[in-house]
This record gives C-alpha cells, structure tokens and sequence, in this order.
C-alpha cells in the first residue's frame, strides 16, 4: 500500500509534493549537491514515484543503468503498432529531448482522460507520482546541438507551467552555475522548491531565489551538505539555513533497486497511455 501523504521531510521542513513543481538544486562540485538529489529522489520513491533519470556527463546516476535492465522500457504508443524503446536512464542530449517529449505527452494525456470532477488533481485520481532527475542542467545544455537544446527548453517549459495540477510530475534539476543564459529566469523561479548549496555567487543567488534581497540571505557555512532552502510554503521570501541528510552508509544503487522493484506492485489508477 501506498501513502499518499506527499510531504517530504528535509531538515525539519516539509515540502509538499502536492502541487509542486520540483526542486531547483545549485551547487559547485563537492558542495553536496547530488548527494541531496539522491536523497530526494529516494524520497520520492518510497511515495511510490517511478524514476526518470539524465544524466549526460555519465556520472553517478548513469550508473544505477548497469544494476538491472531498466533504461530498455518499451514506449506503448496508440498511434503505432511498433514498440519504440524509451529510456529510463538517458544519457545524451538527444535521449533527454525525447524523454521530456514523452513526459509532456503523458502529462497532456491525463488532462484529456481525468476531467469527470472539477478541481481534481493527480492524487485525487490516484495516479502514479513521476520524478525526473536532472543531473548537471547545464552540462546537457552545453553538449546539445540548437535544434536538440531548443527542444529540451520547449518541454521543460511545458512540464513546468502544466504539470502541478494533473501531471504528478516532480523535478529534480541540478546544476552547478546558474545564468539566465543556462537557465531562463521565468522557468527557475517557477520551482516550488529551490536550493542553493554552501556560498554561491551573487549571479547564481538572484536566479534561484528572485524577488529576494540579496543582502538579507543568511550565509551559511562553506561546509559540504549546508544551504539554503526556500520553499512556496514558507512564510517568507528569504531562503532558510539547512543541513542536507547524512548519506554516508547509503547505498544508494541497493536502495534505488529495491524502492524500483518493491514498487512494480502498486496501488495506482492503471492508466493505458503509460508509456513505461
């Protein structure tokens, strides 16, 4: 059985997943970025969201690929009769690109097919929580050619704006520099959730927490784990000091696996436009 309770727990503050967007996390290596997308990742899994992963630069989270036969998932399309193989773990530009296609497919799909009760959302109907990790935004940009980094921004855009109410569909995007070149501001401020890792640069500050004094944010130790946290939930406008979990006797692949397994079996609405 399944809780439907979609609150996660990050150092004594509760983040909704009800109605949320997802979390912007900034951080510069070592700073223990991908440390904490690990842990909200498995958080979200362990609410029973089926994960989507890219990761371009082949990294940590590109490896959880070799533990079992999950980046080969079949997309089920009703316009064909051919089964087109999509990616659970995508690791180039190109794999992203298609990935968020499908993703915002998916998400307009169940706007057309759950429409009986006015104001319902994802967790009215009882449908299946998704959780992307983006890993390293910018470096997928970096490495995209303009038809293939157009594509991507298109349908981050669409996720973003649409997904809160019937998509089910939370966000993990990480990356190390932010700039209004790497990432639009009108997307980075539409996360719920935004995080900035140890000490950032000022450029970086404005664009994950807009609409916030720079001069009032806290500084918080140069120490890896420690942030700052800003949440639509919160009673103010200034990001808050926080230590990310202790990960260190983690295994994260064998949690990752077991959660992936464990929740093959699950109490969702079946939905036959599910593409994995």
């Amino acid at each position: 059985m399944m809780t439907h309770s979609f609150v996660i727990n990050l150092d004594n503050y509760d983040i909704p997943v009800r109605g949320s967007t997802g979390a912007l996390i900034v951080g510069k290596p070592g700073s223990g970025k991908s440390v904490l997308v690990s842990y909200l990742m498995l958080m979200m899994m362990t609410l029973g969201a089926f994960p989507i992963i890219f990761d371009t630069k082949r990294s940590d989270f590109f490896s959880l690929k070799y533990l079992f036969h999950v980046s080969n998932c079949i997309e089920k399309s009703s316009k064909t009769t051919q089964n087109v193989e999509t990616p659970v773990i995508c690791s180039t530009p190109s794999q992203v690109a298609k990935s968020l296609r499908i993703l915002t497919e998916l998400m307009n799909r169940r706007y057309e097919e759950h429409q009986n009760h006015w104001g319902w959302d994802w967790i009215d109907y009882n449908l299946r929580p998704i959780v992307v990790v983006f890993d390293e935004f910018a470096a997928t940009i970096s490495e995209a050619d303009r038809k293939t980094e157009s594509e991507i921004t298109k349908y981050l855009k669409q996720l973003i704006f649409k997904a809160r109410q019937m998509g089910g569909i939370y966000l993990l995007l990480a990356s190390q520099r932010l700039t209004a070149d790497v990432l639009e501001r009108n997307i980075s401020s539409e996360f719920s959730t935004r995080i900035g890792m140890q000490n950032l640069d000022r450029i970086s500050l404005d664009l994950a927490f807009p609409g916030c004094n720079l001069d009032e944010i806290p500084i918080v130790e140069n120490i890896p784990g420690h942030g700052l946290i800003y949440n639509d939930h919160f009673d103010t406008l200034i990001p808050q000091p926080f230590i990310a979990p202790d990960m260190t006797n983690v295994d994260v692949p064998s949690v990752f696996k077991n959660l992936f397994e464990r929740n093959k079996n699950n109490t969702f609405g079946q939905e036959e436009y599910w593409p994995w």
